[in-house]
């Protein structure tokens, strides 16, 4: 019932933005861009399940691309950033890319919705579009052992139904990507919560 009623109001961009900022999104954005994305001016950026456009916020000047299935997302991240990014309400695949690739890939909070072969799927596409030495980077809610309680509970109360440990997500990566850092992090939000952001470079 907790979930649905997550899954629920969360789904409304003004009360996620709320949330996120009262959790500590924004200073989490902005690390999360300064400490792993490492962006570059004119960088061409593809991001997978953009939702509202938040990390645009904290990025340069980038040829920014978004996906979201969300037409409520899309809307508010086209009235928000207008002609800094392009958005797109839809699943992103190969031919809707239409042959465009990819300096940087993201993937933020997405993975942990998706099951095992829907993941793979992601990673194959971002391997796909990337230059080489593009890399992709996702950030996901992660179990691993000694967590805090109140963040496992957290984690179970998310409204992705995929959230796994540490060696489940980078199994998955290294289906398609031989170079790969990962990260765990307890710090990112105000509440106790633990992230894992994997950085796999082509």
């Amino acid at each position: 019932m907790m979930r649905k009623f997550m899954r629920s109001i969360l789904g409304i961009p003004a009360i996620y933005s709320l949330f996120t900022n009262l959790v500590g999104g924004r200073r989490s954005c902005h690390r999360f861009v300064k400490d792993h994305i490492h962006p570059n001016i004119g960088d061409k950026i593809l991001d997978i399940g953009c939702g509202p456009g938040n990390f645009l916020e904290f990025l340069p000047e980038v040829d920014y691309v978004g996906f979201d299935a969300s037409p409520s997302y899309i809307e508010a991240a086209q009235r928000r950033f207008g002609n800094r990014g392009r958005f797109f309400c839809e699943l992103v695949t190969r031919n809707t890319l239409q042959g465009e690739n990819f300096d940087l890939v993201l993937s933020n909070g997405v993975l942990h919705h998706l099951n095992d072969e829907e993941a793979s799927q992601l990673f194959e596409l971002a391997y796909s579009v990337l230059k080489p030495g593009g890399r992709l980077v996702t950030e996901d809610g992660c179990y691993v052992p000694g967590q805090s309680a109140i963040a496992r509970y957290l984690l179970r109360l998310d409204r992705g139904r995929f959230v796994r440990d540490k060696e489940g997500y980078e199994n998955l990566a290294k289906l398609h990507f031989t170079d790969t850092k990962t990260t765990i992090r307890h710090d990112l939000l105000r509440i106790p919560y633990t992230h894992i952001i994997m950085e796999c470079t082509k």
